[in-house]
């Protein structure tokens, strides 16, 4: 009886305890990540009331809630009110799409520097960044005013940004050779490699021509260097659980994957990835530091510039 009450200890808490999804979830929106439900990602049972989630560790969270607020929950989720609703609206029991409906989308990469482009503060210190996009170019101001700043001087201001990314991702950037013909990118030792930084990501090319070529069918060419990265990071991945809800990766079948500025980043279900698009530089922070943990990939120092040959392309 003893070893009963302490295994209910662990799964019952304030009204609440672990369900196994045997009755519809009350609720379209994960109380935690404000994402849509996920059915492998399971549920918990409040008040007899079934709760879904959009990750396994969102039940926890959503548990350790003091009753009042557990209870508003529940009242916002009965009347289809619940918060992330409105982003989402009548999608929001759609899972992510994938394969050609993916591929139709207009295509960029998340903003991944901390600091802001024209003030050099750092994002989040003067409130949530503002997220501004030209040409498919995903930039993050610390505040409103620098976007005029940002725009009345395009050339400069993108410039100081592509170079601080080039910086960034060069350790983490997975080929010896070029991307679209497979030409080495050193020369007797030295480094020949023209830079650019398309769509917030770095690619390293042999020569101005494949500059050229690479811009006329760049989504293919991505998922080829994203494949190269993911490859090349699996093997020693710093990470056993999912870099946002924590649970063991394989828990839930086969762990998902994407590539956010050249780091691979696993996760216990495609339900996480929404998390890292809405704050991409808290989970880089994660993974940097697990890989230096690790001695790799670690960052380039400044001493270090002036001794390559950088011939970056805009």
């Amino acid at each position: 009886m003893k070893k009963f009450w302490m295994l209910s200890a662990v799964f019952v808490t304030s009204f609440g305890r672990v369900a196994f999804g045997q009755a519809t979830p009350v609720n379209a929106m994960c109380p935690i990540g404000k994402e849509p439900i996920v059915a492998s990602a399971g549920t918990v049972e409040y008040k007899g009331l079934t709760i879904g989630l959009c990750c396994p560790g969102c039940g926890e969270q959503f548990l350790s809630w003091d009753e009042a607020r557990k209870d508003e929950f529940v009242a916002l989720a009965r009347a289809k009110r619940e918060p992330g609703q409105e982003q989402h609206g009548a999608n929001a029991e759609k899972q992510p799409e994938t394969g050609a409906a993916a591929d139709a989308e207009p295509w960029t990469d998340l903003y991944t520097l901390g600091t802001c482009p024209i003030s050099g503060r750092k994002l989040g210190s003067m409130g949530d960044p503002v997220v501004k996009r030209y040409d498919g170019r995903e930039v993050r101001f610390c505040c409103s005013g620098c976007i005029e700043r940002f725009e009345a001087d395009p050339a400069a201001a993108w410039k100081k940004v592509d170079e601080a990314m080039i910086k960034d991702q060069r350790p983490f950037y997975p080929l010896e050779t070029c991307v679209v013909s497979d030409e080495p990118l050193k020369e007797d030792g030295r480094d020949v490699a023209a830079e650019v930084v398309f769509n917030n990501r770095l690619v390293r090319l042999c020569c101005r021509s494949c500059v050229k070529e690479f811009r006329a069918d760049p989504r293919a060419l991505m998922k080829k260097l994203d494949k190269a990265a993911a490859d090349a990071q699996r093997k020693d991945y710093p990470l056993t659980t999912c870099i946002v809800a924590g649970g063991e990766l394989g828990s839930m079948g086969e762990p998902s994957e994407m590539v956010v500025a050249g780091r691979l980043l696993r996760f216990c279900c495609a339900s996480c990835h929404p998390k890292v698009k809405a704050d991409p530089l808290r989970y880089l922070r994660i993974i940097d530091e697990a890989w230096r943990a690790k001695g790799r990939y670690l960052p380039e120092r400044a001493a270090d510039e002036p001794a390559r040959e950088n011939r970056k392309s805009d």
